[in-house]
């Protein structure tokens, strides 16, 4: 019988690519075009598609698996700006379901470098009509009704669909966004993409009231504390927080837990975790990560040390959120029998210890899981 091998903490090879504004680094993604490879130990050299392909909730956890199926659901992305981005928005999952077969387009920006011209330009400074927007687009002035963040090193700002934005002139952001590719230009000052023929697409789930932004400054807290400091985001699609390193740090889960993915914002750190040798002696393995690289923690992972190699090393700590999505068209108050009707035996059988006769007010509901590859 061939022995199972255990998973281990991966790394990825960087995928650069060069555009007007500047580059832009594909640090992990699954999206079929630009798969992510592996670089490091027996699964080195094959993609993140093929191993969710093979080890499926070995590698997402369960519950990530169940809604997800083998879609890893996470893209991590790093945009080093020196022009000026395209304006664009993404899509709602809804409407990204329905039209594309895709998910939406929530993005978090983390800002890893800011220059004294950094800008990032989030929705729009007044309520806006669906004409002046398209006006705007053509003639090149929509930039004097976006919304004007100053953004400052160690600040964040969740980008929500329907929310047109754009960044730029002296800025490095860390992006985490969900599993899709759907970035609709709508605007772009230096002419690298066109912009104009995506505006008849978009209108329907833009967002034109006057935009909200929140408190974007996030400062890591010098509390001398080592391990999580801070919550950044907790959301159905992905959970963030800030993760501080002056000492080992050691995370051990009793049960199944889902993965966990680190990027490294500040310093050096290693991933260590002991493995069983071929004469069944345990022997420490690590897998390194610099400034701006990342490590992936399989689900299956769930006894590791994070080990720092500088004293500053400052970490995100990715994970999957939790979806519970309930099919709209079941009513859980609806009695699960017709009343007259014959189901001879039926009535008396128990689901999870309920006794269901049609006439005592039980109800049922459902679970709606979106397989998206």
């Amino acid at each position: 019988m061939e022995k199972i091998k255990k998973l281990y903490p991966l790394k990825f090879q960087p995928i650069s690519v060069k555009h007007a504004w500047g580059e832009e680094t594909i640090v992990l993604a699954d999206l079929g075009v630009e798969d992510s490879v592996v670089t490091c130990g027996w699964l080195a050299e094959n993609s993140i598609g093929d191993i969710m392909e093979t080890y499926m909730e070995r590698i997402t956890g369960e519950d990530v698996y169940n809604y997800y199926g083998r879609q890893f659901p996470i893209v991590i992305k790093i945009l080093d700006i020196k022009g000026e981005m395209p304006f664009r928005v993404h899509p709602d999952d809804e409407t990204a379901g329905q039209r594309y077969d895709s998910l939406g387009g929530k993005e978090l920006w983390y800002v890893a470098e800011a220059g004294a011209d950094a800008r990032i330009y989030a929705g729009f400074s007044k309520d806006m009509s669906a004409q002046e927007l398209y006006e705007r687009c053509a003639d090149g002035s929509l930039k004097e009704v976006m919304e004007d963040v100053h953004p400052v090193k160690g600040g964040f700002m969740t980008i929500e669909p329907g929310t047109v934005h754009s960044a730029g002139h002296g800025l490095k952001l860390i992006v985490v966004k969900e599993a899709s590719e759907l970035p609709f230009t709508l605007y772009d000052s230096q002419g690298e993409e066109n912009g104009m023929e995506h505006l008849a697409e978009t209108m329907d789930f833009i967002t034109y009231r006057k935009s909200e932004i929140p408190e974007t400054i996030f400062n890591v807290p010098d509390t001398g504390r080592n391990g999580n400091v801070g919550k950044i985001v907790e959301s159905p699609e992905f959970n963030v927080s800030l993760t501080r390193l002056s000492a080992p740090l050691h995370s051990h889960a009793e049960s199944a837990s889902d993965c966990m993915l680190y990027v490294c914002v500040g310093g050096e750190a290693s991933v260590q975790t002991t493995v069983p040798d071929e004469a069944g002696r345990k022997r420490t393995e690590s897998v390194f990560m610099k400034k701006d690289e990342a490590v992936m923690i399989p689900s299956e992972v769930q006894d590791f040390f994070l080990i720092p190699s500088d004293r500053d090393t400052i970490l995100l700590e990715i994970t999957p959120g939790r979806r519970d999505e309930t099919d709209e068209y079941i009513n859980p108050d609806t009695e699960p029998f017709l009343e007259g009707e014959d189901y001879e035996g039926l009535e008396d059988e128990a689901d999870d210890g309920e006794i269901r006769t049609g006439k005592e007010g039980s109800g049922t509901s459902g679970r709606h899981d979106m397989n998206w590859k």
